[in-house]
């Protein structure tokens, strides 16, 4: 259904995150990870819907995950964020582009697996925080305020497709936690396209 990313989508995708860019420049010893640095990243990945909340944290993930290679973590975390980067990804940039040939029912199914893959990202990050040591701290840290945005991004994400009537679902052995059904949507990302709000397709 989907082209794969080339290097240019996934320099647009970080290029429009902005959090990945920063992500990557803060293990690089280039940008500071300081109080103001840390309330800026929660106040743009706390505004974003949760598929592009997952998106942005993956990239993120593939950043941290690089610097600890040599950790069987650190491998484990890279092969989750890039999947999830490549499945949501075409998603995201044809949306983008205005979705027009985009197949309803699929993208219901890909969206439907959201809370399962925030999860996984979380579960991946709290082991690769246990295993990381002093010399590797910037990265705690940033798994640390990543996982804290992941705590939230599940509750939206089953929230969300609650009231859209979209039954989330198990790839893995996570299970999801119903709750009270709610709405928010912001210009510029994905708002959910699975079920419109006034009950006709997109």
């Amino acid at each position: 259904m989907f082209d794969p990313l080339s290097r240019a989508d996934l320099a647009k995708l970080q290029a429009k995150f902005i959090v990945p860019i920063v992500v990557d420049q803060m293990l690089r010893d280039e940008e500071p990870l300081d109080d103001i640095a840390e309330q800026a990243m929660n106040d743009i990945i706390s505004e974003l819907q949760p598929d592009t909340a997952l998106l942005c944290i993956a990239l993120c993930a593939r950043h941290i995950a690089a610097t600890a290679t040599d950790l069987q973590e650190g491998k484990a975390l890279a092969i989750e964020a890039d999947k999830i980067v490549e499945e949501y990804g075409p998603l995201w940039i044809a949306y983008e582009n205005g979705g027009q040939n985009l197949d309803p029912v699929i993208v219901r199914e890909i969206l439907s697996y959201i809370p399962e893959d925030l999860e996984s990202l979380y579960v991946l990050m709290e082991n690769l925080l246990t295993a990381l040591e002093e010399d590797h701290c910037i990265a705690a840290i940033l798994c640390d305020i990543l996982c804290g945005q992941i705590e939230v991004h599940v509750v939206n994400a089953e929230d969300q497709l609650n009231a859209l009537n979209v039954e989330p679902q198990i790839r893995g052995n996570t299970q999801a936690t119903e709750q009270p059904p709610q709405q928010t949507y912001s210009d510029n990302v994905i708002a959910f396209p699975v079920a419109p709000r006034d009950n006709a397709r997109v």
